[in-house]
């Protein structure tokens, strides 16, 4: 029996040249819609295509098989309507050798084809992971006695300042925690060059301008926006007719004294603010007719309040900007021979694994990366001949859970697909509602910036949403929409679970959808 799709999901399936973001909710049959479309493009009669020319890049080996598998029957059933067709019995050949992969085994495959590129030797292994943390532990070691042997005053400042000069294991978590995040970047060296400046500021100005302080001044501004909120809940609790009136005058200058942040400008006008910020006692009145429920109830949110209003400023507020700045540039030289610690280590890592002959999971998207793309000393990037190959063999790259890219992953992808070039071949699905990678450094914002500038209408770079999901029941999913729609927004959770983001029912059917 033929699986009736939607409008939505019809689209999904037969649009062609163009960019094409699927933010697909859970159970909106996905995998369904992937396999179909996949399916379509090999048996199109105008433009046929074949299998081995798509690149579908899935996040997990199990899920690669199950596509592969899903392709494999569809390509099957195609055969018993059409058993003499020649094209059909070549997709079947040519299945076993397609490009149905992770995104590690796909940077394999274009390492072990392209090894000259980057002068590797062709013997390499994949190093398992006690290897490896093996590998990084002597490196570390060998790296601290080298810089303790120098007697470098340099060094033992910074020994000094991050570790209170008795604990190396601090300073090795640091260099490790700061390696690790590097390697998320596209070029590592350059990330870690740039921290080195992120220290040298030239005044309070520059301080209030820097991305980390605009994104502090911003969490901070939610927090308040939260306590006015639950503020505005506690004055309408004690306006019921068994609430604890009392209260109600008090709760509501507090009301206006935060209301009055929102015209804050700048960590230093918070700074100011967070001064003069005070809390009365509430009133010591007794009067039976209140609920001791609500009294209670209303001491615990304005606890809470005032708790949330002393945490910003006993982590975030102690010192002006002035002190702020001040302690940066006294902590500038430290920080940057932290960072040149990590650029040795990274350095020293390279050559022991070049040494043993060994690849970790960074090498291979980072090789795959160096084989795709020249950069020059000037910064200019450019596809390298191999990459120019790989654009004109494959014909579309299908990304799976496109939520849980990182930034190289991006940059690899594509630059084979050349959308500089003005191709656009790129079909990315995912749900940033469902991306649970970050602490392995992946980036939803990559996804989130495509769902907010992709429209919906024809055009070289579209979106398109699967609302609709037909492996829950209609109560389930009421429940669902009820949750998320008050915990989830913009700033919380990176989505505004607005109607778009909601789940609708498409019919409830077997989990095998």
């Amino acid at each position: 029996m033929a699986i009736a799709f939607t409008p939505e999901q019809q689209q999904v399936i037969e649009l062609r040249d163009r960019n094409i973001l699927v933010s697909a909710a859970a159970g909106s049959g996905k995998t369904a819609v992937l396999v179909e479309r996949i399916i379509r493009m090999i048996t199109d009669e105008s433009r046929p295509m074949d299998i081995d020319r798509l690149l579908v890049v899935t996040f997990t080996n199990a899920a690669a098989a199950e596509m592969r598998e899903r392709i494999s029957l569809a390509i099957g059933r195609k055969l018993e309507e059409n058993p003499g067709n020649i094209h059909l019995q070549r997709q079947d050949s040519l299945l076993h050798n397609a490009q149905i992969t992770t995104i590690d085994s796909f940077c394999l495959f274009i390492i072990r084809n392209n090894f000259n590129d980057i002068g590797l030797d062709p013997g390499f292994r994949v190093a398992d992971e006690g290897e490896l943390k093996l590998l990084g532990q002597d490196v570390m070691r060998e790296l601290l006695e080298e810089q303790y042997q120098e007697k470098n005053t340099v060094f033992t400042d910074c020994v000094e300042y991050f570790t209170g000069g008795s604990n190396d294991k601090l300073l090795e978590e640091y260099i490790t925690r700061l390696y690790e995040f590097s390697m998320s970047y596209p070029w590592p060296e350059d990330w870690i060059s740039q921290c080195m400046e992120d220290y040298r500021l030239a005044d309070v100005s520059e301080l209030e301008n820097t991305p980390w302080c605009r994104y502090l001044t911003g969490y901070i501004r939610t927090i308040i926006e939260e306590c006015v909120q639950e503020t505005d809940r506690a004055v309408r609790i004690a306006q019921r007719p068994d609430g604890p009136y009392m209260y109600g005058e008090t709760l509501e200058r507090e009301k206006e004294m935060l209301e009055q942040l929102f015209k804050v400008q700048g960590l230093g006008g918070y700074y100011e603010a967070f001064e003069r910020i005070s809390f009365g006692r509430l009133p010591s009145k007794k009067d039976d007719s209140v609920n001791p429920m609500c009294r209670e109830k209303v001491q615990k949110m304005r606890k809470d309040i005032k708790k949330q209003l002393d945490d910003i400023r006993n982590v975030f507020l102690l010192l002006s900007p002035g002190q702020v700045a001040e302690r940066m540039e006294k902590a500038a030289p430290n920080v940057e021979e932290l960072l040149h610690l990590v650029l040795l280590y990274k350095e020293k890592l390279d050559a022991k694994k070049r040494l043993e002959n060994v690849i970790d999971f960074h090498d291979m998207e980072h090789f795959a990366l160096q084989i795709l793309l020249k950069k020059t000393e000037d910064g200019t990037v450019s596809p390298s001949l191999a990459a120019l190959e790989y654009r004109q063999f494959f014909g579309e790259i299908l990304i799976d859970e496109y939520q849980d890219s990182n930034l190289v992953q991006e940059l690899l992808l594509k630059s084979i697909s050349g959308e500089e070039d003005g191709n656009y071949n790129r079909f990315m699905v995912g749900d940033v509602k469902q991306s649970i990678y970050k602490f392995r450094l992946a980036r939803p914002e990559l996804f989130m910036e495509k769902y907010n500038s992709y429209p919906k209408e024809d055009s070289d770079c579209q979106r398109i949403d699967l609302h609709k999901n037909f492996r829950s029941r209609p109560q389930v999913l009421a429940s669902v929409n009820e949750l998320f729609g008050r915990i989830m927004g913009r700033k919380v959770g990176g989505v505004e679970y607005d109607e778009e983001a909601a789940l609708y029912p498409g019919g409830f059917v077997s989990p095998g959808f």
